[in-house]
């Protein structure tokens, strides 16, 4: 495979996107294009695919079917979706049946999707040089286990290092396979570009460090525009229950209700915003059906640049902003996005601050940076010792205090040190400034 191009195979059945696809990606691989399920079947037999790509909604069977009913022959083919059609429930059932990599939205770009693309790649070679490895070691293994059989006196001593060596196969094709279909797509998924948030504000900061490769922590954000001409801008942090793979998943779902919320239903008001997410979260879980607790505590914010002022709405989940040299904070409501309701509606409430006549600088976050334990004397680090830090280096450009808060995160937990204090959940801290 080192002198040839990888092979892609996308399905759609517009004829229009398969040439638009072809014509941006045949420079780097070797693409094949298929306008039905039944055709990109007869093009897997003739090609050995590594990477397919497919619509979602098409006459025959849906991209999910097509993909479930490929996934027995071919394995090892990187899966992924490209539609314009994307609600919670398709992404769920691309996850469970079609094994998707990535759920992809159209319009695509096209630099972004050839990262998507080229990773997925990666992801394909690194199981296959994983494959190989442990085939290696499996031999390995068996020829232990005939030279162990012909040596009387050595037969027990044989079998404690077939039983160590299969234990390390077994950690390391378990880590390597959850890194591999977690790590690599779910968090990508949910997160936006940081590049796109600095552009937004005058000066901007994101501390995220999960406590596992992925994370129940994370951030959403977005620029829309109402009815009326004016620019809102919508950034909030998300703590969702759990950390790791459940936490990572719980946010996806949030992220694609957060889509859905704002982007198709117009929805640009703080509190109403998370008053729809509370509700499309129990539906989508179920919750009055059951005694699933899932949900997130959550700190968001909507600006508006023109009338320089920031409605904040929060579950749990609190603003902290810098003033006129005062630190103050916005409590969030006292209850969660989801969980048990017992038949009291919820609603959340909005706070209006102005930025008219002086800057401001805001803090939202979840609880992992003030829950951390460490120190000398092993406690947690604490909300008010956090504020006082924010406030203490409030003056400094937002980069420099995300590196002050990382040091200072570091120092407390003794990195290093015989002394390390592991991570205890995920930590998320989002800086930015107006003026």
């Amino acid at each position: 495979m080192s002198q040839e191009k990888y092979r892609i195979l996308y399905v759609d059945d517009e004829i229009d996107n398969l040439i638009i696809f072809k014509a941006a990606f045949r420079r780097y691989y070797d693409v094949f294009t298929a306008t039905s399920a039944r055709e990109g079947l007869e093009l897997l037999k003739k090609h050995d695919v590594q990477v397919l790509i497919t619509d979602q909604r098409m006459p025959e069977i849906t991209g999910v079917e097509f993909l479930e009913n490929v996934i027995p022959d071919y394995p090892e083919t990187i899966r992924m979706i490209l539609t314009g059609f994307s609600d919670v429930e398709a992404i769920i059932q691309a996850i469970n049946k079609g094994r998707v990599y990535q759920y992809i939205t159209k319009p695509w770009d096209t630099d972004e999707l050839k990262i998507t693309i080229d990773n997925a790649l990666e992801s394909y070679r690194l199981k296959n040089e994983n494959k190989q490895l442990i085939s290696d070691l499996k031999n390995a293994n068996r020829q232990l286990e005939e030279y162990a059989s012909d040596l009387e006196g050595k037969v027990e001593e044989r079998t404690a290092e077939i039983k160590h060596q299969k234990e390390i196969i077994e950690k390391k094709n378990e880590d390597i396979t959850a890194s591999i279909n977690y790590a690599k797509h779910i968090q990508r998924v949910v997160l936006p570009e940081e590049s796109r948030i600095a552009q937004a504000f005058e000066q901007s900061f994101i501390l995220f460090k999960p406590r596992d490769i992925v994370s129940g922590d994370f951030y959403w954000f977005q620029e829309k525009t109402t009815s009326e001409g004016k620019e809102k801008i919508i950034i909030t942090a998300v703590d969702c229950t759990g950390h790791g793979v459940p936490g990572a998943f719980m946010s996806l779902i949030a992220n694609e209700i957060l889509n859905e919320i704002v982007n198709e239903k117009g929805i640009l008001e703080a509190d109403k915003i998370l008053n729809e997410l509370h509700k499309s979260v129990r539906k989508v879980l179920k919750q009055d059906q059951s005694d699933n607790r899932d949900g997130m505590d959550m700190s968001l914010c909507v600006i508006d640049k023109e009338s320089k002022t920031i409605e904040f709405a929060g579950a749990k989940n609190s603003l902290i902003y810098v003033q006129n040299n005062e630190i103050s904070t916005l409590k969030g409501d006292k209850y969660p996005i989801g969980g048990l309701q017992h038949g009291i509606e919820r609603i959340f409430t909005k706070k209006l601050i102005s930025y008219k006549d002086e800057p401001i600088s805001c803090y939202i976050l979840s609880d992992g940076y003030q829950d951390q334990f460490g120190g000398a004397e092993n406690k947690k680090f604490h909300r008010q010792k956090l504020r006082e830090l924010l406030f203490q280096h409030h003056h400094s450009q937002m980069t420099e205090q995300k590196n002050i808060l990382e040091d200072t995160l570091h120092q407390w937990m003794k990195i290093g040190t015989p002394e390390e204090e592991h991570q205890v959940d995920d930590v998320l801290i989002i800086g930015f400034k107006l003026v």
